[in-house]
């Protein structure tokens, strides 16, 4: 492999969406109960790939499901965020709130990141 080769398929310009990273956080409160929060850990420009938009009939309406799939620009703080986290945070982007299916460092080259998200209905 060169070095140095331009890559079209990984170009700076087409990481364009800015995502917000929150992370689960357990507090307890006057009672004594645990309740499940989110604060910020980090915001990152993204690449987005939608996955598909499926409509399900479901209780005689219809819902919508959105997957995405996020891919990020390698960091050694986010890679060690997501192998301590697995799928516990959520990603924002635009004010919408998205649950993470799945988080991985693709083919483990330290080149990108895949976070598969669903959107919450």
């Amino acid at each position: 492999m060169r070095p140095n080769k331009y890559n079209y398929n990984n170009q700076t310009g087409m990481y364009r969406h800015w995502i917000l990273i929150r992370k689960r956080t357990l507090t307890t409160d006057e009672l004594l109960q645990e309740i499940e929060t989110f604060e910020d850990y980090g915001g990152y420009w993204a690449m987005i790939k939608t996955l598909k938009g499926s409509e399900i009939m479901g209780a005689s309406r219809e819902q919508t499901k959105v997957e995405k799939r996020y891919v990020l620009k390698y960091a050694k703080s986010l890679d060690d965020f997501i192998d301590d986290e697995h799928t516990t945070f959520e990603v924002v982007q635009k004010g919408v709130v998205y649950d993470v299916k799945s988080a991985t460092n693709d083919d483990d080259m330290n080149i990108t990141v895949t976070i598969v998200v669903e959107g919450r209905s």
